[in-house]
């Protein structure tokens, strides 16, 4: 491995709007071929990365995963650096303590935020585009295993909500043996037909916008904007609850738009992912999330890790009694797992905004882990 300070790849426009490279953020380059569950091989392989804390504990590091649309910023590094998105969960004296563990998060593979992914130049020079492989939850898992032993790291505690859950999932599958205890927030052992509903709308808004040209489109102007905002409007709408969007926005009017408050909201949230998120990266990942399903894959690994699965009171992506069906299948398989429930009334995104009770759900349960 190759750790480098600067990106080896081209910068993209949404890079820009997002201040990549931030503070913090390395870069692993493996030359190394890495071959995909779907049988084809990556000529090599880069994966951004951030760690917190100590590089020489005692105890096993903390190695976190991140949602659909996140990256590895889970926490600032100091003064001066942009919060995260797991800023008061992560950090000295919080929940996930970096005084006490050395904490490692990657940008996924496929990922827009400067791990290998579709808008990576393949060996001659240009972007992948369409002719980026397909790649499984399984082989990000195994992407962020070369890190973690180049690291020099031995065993971990593997944490994630929503699609960073279901990657610890896959992780602690692949390599159980390394595993100390999972943590896994709003995260099913497979997609729903309910779940995967929402990413074929998305999917559908990006391969019907003109700009998306088959997805090869970085060398020609701005992308398929129009259909990956459309995309994010319906994503968001499954991170929402009833409760959630009457709370923030009832039947208010707004006069200057014209259209009712909930729809300058949706049509905001469209138009900030486009400024930092690319639309291949958004067909990658929301097809490795469709298409996983631990219950497919051999589970001997998990009988000997300790397991928290946490609901969330009012989630409508991933309810709560498919969260506690994942936790009844596990417990079939042997898997000393527990089961908690976050309250909070902000739909699936409780588990980002209700930091503070979320950091505590996952604290107690290292707690419980110590000697």
């Amino acid at each position: 491995m190759n750790i480098v300070q600067q990106y080896p790849d081209v910068v993209r426009p949404w890079h820009h709007s997002a201040g990549f490279p931030w503070p913090g953020l390395q870069f692993a380059r493996f030359e190394e071929p890495f071959r995909l569950d779907c049988g084809a091989t990556l000529p090599g392989l880069t994966l951004a990365w951030e760690e917190w804390g100590p590089a020489q504990v005692s105890e096993p590091a903390v190695l976190i995963f991140h949602a659909l649309t996140g990256d590895s910023h889970v926490a600032s590094h100091g003064l001066g650096d942009r919060p995260g998105w797991w800023e008061g969960v992560v950090g000295a004296g919080k929940a996930v303590d970096t005084r006490r563990w050395r904490v490692v998060a990657a940008n996924v593979l496929g990922g827009a935020m400067g791990s290998t992914g579709p808008a990576s130049r393949r060996p001659d020079g240009r972007p992948w585009g369409s002719a980026f492989p397909e790649v499984s939850l399984f082989d990000m898992a195994r992407a962020v295993h070369r890190l973690v032993e180049a690291l020099g790291i031995g065993r971990v505690h593997v944490v994630g909500g929503s699609m960073g859950g279901m990657i610890a999932y896959a992780y602690a599958a692949l390599y159980g043996d390394e595993v100390a205890s999972l943590i896994a927030i709003g995260a099913p052992v497979m997609h729903s037909p309910w779940a995967i509903a929402y990413h074929v709308v998305g999917r559908t808004a990006i391969a019907n916008d003109p700009a998306f040209r088959g997805g090869d489109y970085y060398d020609h102007g701005p992308g398929p904007e129009v259909g990956l905002a459309v995309a994010r409007m319906a994503d968001m709408i499954s991170y929402q609850s009833p409760e959630s969007m009457e709370r923030k926005f009832g039947r208010q009017w707004n006069p200057d738009l014209a259209d009712f408050e909930v729809a300058s909201y949706l049509r905001y949230q469209g138009e900030k992912l486009v400024r930092r998120f690319d639309a291949n990266t958004y067909l990658c990942l929301t097809s490795a999330m469709d298409r996983f399903d631990l219950r497919e894959h051999p589970v001997t690994h998990l009988a000997g890790i300790r397991m928290r699965l946490i609901g969330i009171e009012s989630d409508m992506l991933y309810p709560l009694d498919e969260i506690r069906a994942s936790w009844a299948w596990l417990r079939d398989q042997g898997v000393n797992a527990d089961y908690v429930t976050l309250p909070g009334p902000w739909g699936h995104d409780t588990f980002l905004v209700e930091q503070v009770v979320t950091g505590r759900l996952i604290a107690e349960f290292l707690t419980e882990l110590q000697p």
